[in-house]
């Protein structure tokens, strides 16, 4: 049996069958000896053509600019699993959701850019254009066991088909799993043919989808047309330790789309601030904050019903109290909504925190601590110059209470966060000046503030367009997350006594 044989022997076997799997002239390339895909099922599968008809493979959509496919489809030789990172060599294209490749559904994209993973034959390949109708297939991060059963699809041959136009699906049993791979065999008589390379391997879920836990790569081949081999064994490439390199790539196509309607707050629950985003598609995503300070996709806040595109301002927090964490939409016309956070990760429905346009005259404003209730309120500076805290009732609205904070209207910020720069355990403000110097407001007994330093030595912030506040890199002092003129988000640590070091940036790279 295949999951039984030495490892280095089935592998060198398999490698060896899967020399041809992208090549379509004369050998088509590695689909799933099962059962033919009912219209509209796997909708996120992707057929790929390589070099005008010269290969064919399969893949994943991540992303709605994002394929996960197997490195060897665009490598030079159709055997290596090694590709370089870029443009692909060949002319690529990608139909989406096209479960019978005969009819005109789905989306058609071009292949644009290759993200290989250096330690597996594993791709990420970003598309021309979003795929918006579409719903990407969720990257597990728990790894298969042995003896369980995964759902492999590919569009490749069967075992009366030569190319079949439609998408195939059957059942496999994991036998054995390795550091960056799969071994599995298929149930029934399925089996991986030439041009299923780089298709989904899918475990269900409790939900009653799919989570993406490895692709395709080699197999004997047993069942599939033209072959005379009866083993049914298939070696997956392992996806589900990769999360958050995926994650990090997806990103990459989304940061440059991000403005200035930004807010920082835990979102994921794992004690790290993220950023939430309004993007020019005006939806509204979190990115979520790794151990090492760098950002990787996270997920929409909101439905994708570009909604997000009439909010002036956001900031984040916990308003009304019940541990998870809300945001504040200030809108262009004034109004001030609350979205309570919800255990699903998404935002529940809008509730008005103050049920009148009078907050159209502020200019800036930022989570506070107010009062000593437990919930965050809201401090804002107005556009005559005075800077208010605001409390919050039990259900996040803003309870009527204000208290005036500073002792005159000088307040002209261009802008302003809140976090315990000092560490003595009250919510300090870090403002930018209009002259571009970053001042250090520290919060007093008195529930006001006091100026206390500069933060920074020169006045370079002026040309940032968001600053926030918070323990971006989990050492237990407030740092400043902040992004410049040009886009580029950076990190400058804070040091626990009302100063900032050396910044590192939080976008990803795609590698």
């Amino acid at each position: 049996m295949f999951g039984r044989r030495p490892r280095a022997a089935w592998l060198t076997g398999l490698a060896a069958t899967a020399v041809a799997a992208g090549v379509l002239t004369g050998t088509p390339a590695i689909a799933v000896v099962g059962d033919a895909a009912k219209d509209g099922t796997y909708p996120f599968t992707a057929k790929l053509d390589i070099g005008s008809g010269k290969r064919a493979c399969t893949g994943a959509l991540v992303d709605p600019q994002w394929l996960l496919t197997a490195a060897s489809c665009f490598a030079d030789h159709p055997g290596q699993d090694k590709v370089a990172a870029g443009k692909p060599k060949l002319a690529a294209s990608a139909s989406i959701g096209r479960t019978d490749l005969s009819g005109k559904g789905g989306q058609v994209r071009t292949v644009t850019e290759l993200v290989p993973r250096a330690d597996r034959d594993l791709v990420m390949a970003k598309l021309s254009a979003p795929v918006d109708d579409i719903t990407p297939v969720t990257v597990g991060s728990v790894a298969p066991a042995k003896n369980d059963t995964l759902r492999l699809a590919g569009y490749g041959r069967t075992k009366d088909e030569w190319v079949p136009d439609r998408l195939h699906s059957g059942g496999f049993s994991v036998d054995a799993v390795e550091k960056t791979t799969l071994a599995v065999t298929g149930k029934d008589g399925a089996s991986v043919c030439m041009g299923d390379t780089g298709g989904p391997a899918l475990r269900a879920t409790e939900a009653g989808g799919y989570e993406l836990v490895g692709v395709n790569g080699a197999s004997w081949q047993g069942g599939c047309f033209g072959s005379e081999e009866t083993r049914t064994g298939a070696v997956e490439t392992r996806v589900d330790d990769l999360h958050s390199w995926v994650q990090q790539i997806r990103l990459t196509a989304l940061y440059e789309h991000v403005t200035d309607v930004v807010a920082g707050a835990d979102f994921n629950g794992d004690g790290r601030p993220d950023v939430a985003a309004v993007l020019d598609d005006k939806n509204l995503h979190v990115f979520y904050t790794g151990p090492d300070g760098k950002l990787e996709y996270g997920r929409e806040l909101w439905n994708h019903d570009g909604s997000w595109g009439r909010k002036r301002a956001i900031t984040a927090g916990d308003f009304d109290g019940d541990g998870l964490t809300d945001i504040a939409a200030l809108n262009v016309d004034g109004s001030l909504d609350l979205y309570p956070g919800t255990k699903s990760g998404k935002l529940g429905s809008p509730r008005s925190m103050a049920k009148d346009g009078s907050w159209k005259t502020v200019s800036k404003f930022a989570r506070y601590k107010a009062d000593d209730s437990g919930r965050d309120g809201l401090v804002a500076i107005w556009n005559d110059g005075s800077l208010y805290a605001y409390t919050t009732a039990a259900d996040g609205r803003l309870s009527g209470f204000k208290r005036q904070v500073w002792h005159d209207k000088t307040w002209s910020k261009k802008h302003l966060t809140t976090a315990d720069f000092n560490g003595d355990g009250r919510d300090d403000l870090a403002a930018v000046s209009q002259t571009g110097g970053l001042g250090l407001y520290t919060g007093n007994a008195k529930g006001t503030f006091d100026y206390d330093k500069a933060m920074w030595p020169d006045e370079s912030w002026g040309g940032f367009r968001a600053v926030m506040g918070g323990d971006f890199d989990g050492d237990g002092k407030a740092d400043i997350a902040a992004v410049n003129s040009s886009g580029g988000l950076y990190l400058y640590p804070g040091n626990g006594k009302g100063t900032l070091g050396s910044r590192s940036p939080m976008w990803p790279s795609a590698s």
